[in-house]
């Protein structure tokens, strides 16, 4: 269902229909049929205007002085049968293109051959677009290109990818806020603890004594 394959499930409850029916076991047959209307209704939400092409995979980034977020979106067999998002902190001081040329590397490195789109579709000018390319040609067994669209229904599914990171990350720091708010609240601050430093101390029988500090900037975890 979710790779776009719904023939085959819809011919077998349509069996399974007629066979309840037959039988005079109406409602049954009718809970059949309002499950493949469901099924017909997700299949039409899932299909994708005027891509015609198989296997894309679309990247979108967003950041803030915070973190940066990577929102993914699957299309398989013109269909978007799904999503993901990632978060770095660790990356929000490089550069859009250098993010996105790393995350493509991390992200293929393990992922099933069967899975490998045929195109990814992002925003940036990759400088080692070519090498990527062959890199992950040779990985997957099949030709894939990366596509930097300019216009068309291609450039919107970027777009959309991209405000769905600047959503995703914008819900990610309320949250944060939220937060910091009630422990503003709990410890009767007068503003918001946007820098939390915590201490601990070790030792054995007073010796041997090991100090270590935890930082926490705007509610997240500063690890370096």
């Amino acid at each position: 269902l979710l790779d776009g394959k719904i023939d085959s499930i819809i011919k077998k409850l349509e069996e399974e229909m007629k066979e309840y029916s037959k039988n005079l076991e109406f409602e049954k047959a009718a809970a059949i049929r309002d499950r493949i209307l469901a099924i017909e209704r997700v299949s039409e939400k899932q299909k994708v205007s005027n891509i015609s092409e198989n296997n894309i995979d679309v990247i979108g980034l967003y950041k803030n002085e915070v973190t940066v977020c990577i929102e993914m979106f699957f299309i398989r067999n013109s269909k978007m049968i799904g999503r993901e998002h990632y978060f770095f902190d660790e990356l929000k001081d490089m550069e859009e293109e250098e993010i996105v040329s790393g995350f493509i590397k991390q992200y293929y490195m393990d992922m099933d051959k069967k899975n490998f789109p045929s195109k990814i579709m992002q925003r940036y000018k990759l400088e080692d677009k070519e090498e990527i390319e062959k890199w992950l040609s040779d990985l997957g067994n099949r030709k894939v290109e990366i596509k930097c669209p300019q216009k068309g229904e291609k450039l919107r599914f970027v777009e959309m990818a991209e405000l769905n990171s600047k959503i995703t990350l914008e819900n990610k720091m309320k949250d944060k806020t939220e937060i910091l708010s009630e422990l503003r609240d709990v410890l009767e601050l007068e503003s918001l603890p946007l820098k939390i430093e915590s201490f601990d101390i070790s030792n054995i029988s007073g010796n041997f004594i090991v100090a270590g500090m935890c930082v926490a900037q705007n509610g997240v975890i500063k690890r370096n």
